[in-house]
């Protein structure tokens, strides 16, 4: 990697002129590590991440998503007009050649006995010419080299779509996947509330349960519908927001899976080793590379242009005339032009670009570190997101034993309706956040798998 920074910067020092020197650039760069500040138990070696979920379900929807997805299709246009922009840009260094066919009516007035006549006569021409602008600077073959590069990055950041395609594809899978979980529970919960009700209108009937318990008991159970309700609403809107991404129409028929199990530790390389390689920094480099050459050419054109201008044309009376080798005439010009004054504009242009380069440098370099944080980040969660885990597994484990416990009690008159109902409420979110805190972790493993520029797919497709 630092080999690769060190070329960037020889190229930029070199194109940004004597008063730009190297270690300036080299300073605006920031160091990547040769490992992350988090420690990572890196355990198994991947070929595309897709495939690690063990989800057969979640390959179909992502392959879907590449196929139809409407940005991903707009990112693919914006791609083919940079590829044919590149390969049209190859044009000015070649001379250009145009042909010309007439027919010229020539008329005369000729006096004769009868007064005076119109005569008319026709001359058959047939033309050829050629213009080249002989590039002795570079400056045209500079622009060309620019545009491939800028090709370049429209590619990176058609990759770079594609990969945030599949990862948001994956995530909303597993979203609606939460939410699907998140809706049965509060369907279970419903139940328990009703069957919770349905005791404390028996123990009322009896005379054992005041009046208030059982409002207490309605109240419980009207709110758990309507957090089902809500419930309900939320999976229709994830399961529209997922058909969207997959490019059909957002009908919410699509039908949900479960959580998997989160795939093992993928090996996580290095900072120096794995950011270069994302699609979107690869892109900014090439156009930080483009940017150096259209400086080189805007810079070029202070210097003298070498044209050369030919033309060959031949006359006659008819085609069979104007076809006569022995007709042609022609000239050849070349010439040698050096602008003067344009009121400062050459100068400007050559500031423009040079401002444009180091502005486009301080990007660069910001991205970098919005890249690695990202990495950092989803690194760092991977362990604080494990632990969070554990730990709400156990206060399920207990919250749920101590409704078992509750309910017995209850049942036995030991404990009141206040005390039931939390317990059951206890129970209700800790599972909930189980739920939550699985889906947390699938996630954050795809954040991750991008974060590091893992592929989707693999090497292999």
């Amino acid at each position: 990697m630092k080999k690769k920074y060190l070329y960037l910067i020889i190229l930029i020092a070199w194109l940004s002129g004597c008063s730009t020197t190297r270690e300036k650039y080299e300073n605006n760069l920031p160091s990547l590590p040769s490992d992350w500040s988090t420690s990572y138990d890196s355990l198994k070696k991947i070929d595309g991440w897709a495939k690690t979920f063990n989800d057969k379900e979640l390959i179909v929807l992502i392959n879907e998503a590449i196929e139809n997805n409407r940005n991903l299709r707009a990112a693919s246009g914006r791609l083919r007009a940079a590829r044919a922009v590149s390969r049209g840009s190859i044009a000015p260094l070649f001379p250009t050649l145009s042909t010309s066919v007439s027919k010229n009516q020539i008329s005369n007035a000729v006096s004769n006995n009868n007064g005076t006549e119109r005569v008319y006569s026709y001359k058959d021409s047939l033309g050829v010419q050629l213009n080249w602008e002989v590039d002795i600077w570079g400056r045209l073959s500079m622009q060309s080299r620019s545009s491939f590069k800028q090709s370049e990055a429209a590619e990176a950041d058609f990759e770079f779509a594609r990969l945030s395609i599949a990862g948001l594809t994956a995530q909303s899978w597993y979203l609606f996947s939460e939410a699907k979980l998140q809706k049965d529970l509060a369907e279970r919960n419903l139940k328990t509330r009703t069957s919770t009700l349905k005791r404390v209108e028996n123990r009322y009937k009896k005379g054992i349960a005041q009046s208030r318990d059982l409002r207490l008991a309605r109240s419980q159970v009207e709110s758990t519908r309507a957090d089902l309700i809500n419930r309900q609403q939320l999976l229709f809107e994830t399961a529209r927001t997922l058909e969207v991404i997959i490019g059909r129409y957002p009908s919410a028929k699509i039908i949900p899976g479960g959580l998997p199990d989160l795939p093992p530790n993928p090996e996580v390389g290095s900072p120096s080793e794995r950011l270069p390689l994302r699609p979107d920094i690869r892109s900014l480099e090439a156009q930080l590379e483009a940017s150096g050459f259209e400086l080189k050419s805007t810079r070029s054109a202070f210097l003298p242009r070498l044209s050369v201008n030919a033309q060959w044309s031949t006359i006659g009376d008819n085609w069979s005339d104007a076809l006569e080798p022995k007709k042609l005439a022609g000239n050849l010009i070349g010439s040698l032009t050096q602008s003067i004054f344009q009121g400062g504009k050459r100068i400007a242009n050559a500031q423009i670009k040079k401002a444009q380069m180091e502005a486009m440098l301080e990007n660069y370099a910001q991205s970098l570190l919005e890249a690695a944080q990202e990495a950092e980040n989803a690194i760092a969660a991977e362990s604080a997101l494990t632990r969070r885990e554990i730990a709400i597994n156990k206060a399920f484990k207990e919250s749920k034993a101590a409704e078992e416990l509750t309910l017995e009690q209850y049942n036995r008159g030991l404990s009141t309706i206040f005390e039931l109902l939390d317990s059951q409420s206890r129970r209700l979110n800790a599972e909930s956040l189980l739920i939550n805190a699985k889906r947390l972790r699938l996630t954050n493993r795809i954040k991750m798998y991008m974060a590091i520029a893992t592929p989707v797919f693999g090497e292999s497709q």
